[in-house]
């Protein structure tokens, strides 16, 4: 017998007992859904959190945070010095590397009032650095200058969903007089929406949509106005290659240990941690997730081998006749063995059928988390040939008894 005709003969079994061979394909079709679903979840975790980090910097991001000092320098604590704009000065004449430096102060927030509107608004001191090392846009009219910090300007850059909020649909932003903390401050700028909206994709109340409230003001304005120091929150770099990154960080850090007076009070962080934690927690629940779906194949695995048994031992009598007219054990392995390749082909086609409809409703669910499914071609396919694989492994012992049996002692079977 052919390939063809045994393929022909699977499917005609499959037909003529079709209850008993959807429950025998059922562990396989579970198996395969929960396979590639669990490929496009955690794809879909990856590519969201990727997507957040991108939009906060990147891998090329570098920032100077605050930090405990180590106990055999708490003594001297009381003669270090905070993170001040010098500091930037001194990174950016030693540091080659650096392409930008972004002093930061958090302003705490507060509310921001337009005419009879308010809204609580989270607003930071900056300078222009802040646009490329935080990879920032404005939709409308500029950010904050140069020219603005050394005058200390009363000029506002606000966040998308600030706007929203104080702002009717397609109303002039530019050129108003807002008040923040009671104090006016004139809007020139208007920034990019983040999240799922951002960069053409679809918006929504998503896990990025908060940063959409982040207004921005001149670093001095704020220093003048509402800190009254000239302490730094954050001291943020970007560097121009990240396969120097180790050695960029390194020397920040050495220059910053001297204008701090040899007190290690700050700390230098990168994404690139967070990236690679993300990445190991990502691999684990990808693994965790696998070993539960290849349960599940195995269980289907094993209804094929169950039901192959069963059918061959309903067939001795045929497999018998087929042998006395010349049939020989290859023939009948072969006939056995591509019946439950067809098992487990159907039950995997029918499965990458499930995991795309099942991928397809989580996402409906998840579509403003940054944990939407992925649903990637290679995965399908991996998952569709482990259910071939399934069938090859488990048919085989089934096939082989099949092709072992003696003619005579069959065609005696009742």
């Amino acid at each position: 017998m052919g390939i063809l005709q045994g393929i022909i003969v699977g499917f005609k079994e499959i037909w003529a007992h079709k209850l008993r061979s959807f429950l025998t394909m059922l562990g396989v079709i579970l198996g395969v859904a929960a396979l590639a679903s669990m490929f496009a979840f955690v794809e879909g975790m990856f590519a969201g959190w990727k997507q957040a980090m991108e939009e906060q910097g990147g891998l090329e991001k570098l920032s100077t945070n605050e930090s405990q000092i180590p106990e055999k320098q708490r003594a001297y604590r009381h003669i270090g010095r905070q993170r001040r704009v010098w500091d930037m000065v001194s990174v950016r004449v030693n540091v080659p590397g650096v392409v930008e430096v972004s002093p930061e102060v958090d302003l705490q927030g507060g509310l921001v009032r337009y005419r009879e509107k308010r809204t609580w608004a989270p607003v930071y001191g900056v300078g222009r650095g802040s646009l490329r090392v935080n990879n920032q846009r404005v939709a409308q009219g500029r950010f904050i200058t140069d020219v603005d910090r050394v005058r200390g300007a009363r000029v506002i850059v606000l966040g998308s969903g600030i706007v929203e909020e104080l702002f009717e649909k397609n109303a002039p932003v530019l050129g108003r007089m807002v008040y923040f903390r009671d104090e006016p401050f004139r809007v020139v700028g208007v920034m990019q929406a983040y999240g799922l909206g951002f960069r053409g994709m679809r918006r929504g109340h998503d896990f990025m949509r908060w940063r959409n409230r982040f207004s921005y003001i001149p670093l001095e304005t704020g220093m003048e106005y509402f800190t009254g120091n000239k302490d730094l929150t954050w001291l943020n770099y970007k560097v121009g290659d990240t396969r120097r990154l180790d050695r960029i960080a390194e020397a920040i850090q050495n220059t910053l240990f001297l204008t701090h007076r040899r007190l290690l009070n700050f700390s230098i962080g990168t994404n690139v941690e967070m990236f690679e934690r993300f990445n190991e927690i990502t691999g684990a629940f990808g693994i965790s997730l696998g070993i539960i779906a290849s349960i599940s194949l195995l269980v289907g695995g094993i209804g094929i081998m169950n039901i192959m048994l069963a059918s061959i031992n309903e067939r001795i009598q045929e497999i018998g006749i087929r042998k006395a007219i010349g049939a020989r054990d290859r023939d009948i392995l072969i006939q056995v063995l591509v019946e439950a390749v067809v098992l487990s082909l159907t039950g995997g086609l029918l499965g990458v059928g499930v995991s795309l409809a099942l991928t397809g409703v989580i996402g409906v669910i998840l579509r403003n988390t940054f944990s939407a499914p992925v649903v990637r071609a290679g995965p399908l396919v991996f998952a569709f040939c482990v259910s071939v694989v399934v069938g090859i492994l488990f048919g085989l012992y089934p096939a082989a008894r099949a092709a072992k049996l003696d003619p005579i002692e069959a065609l005696r079977y009742e």
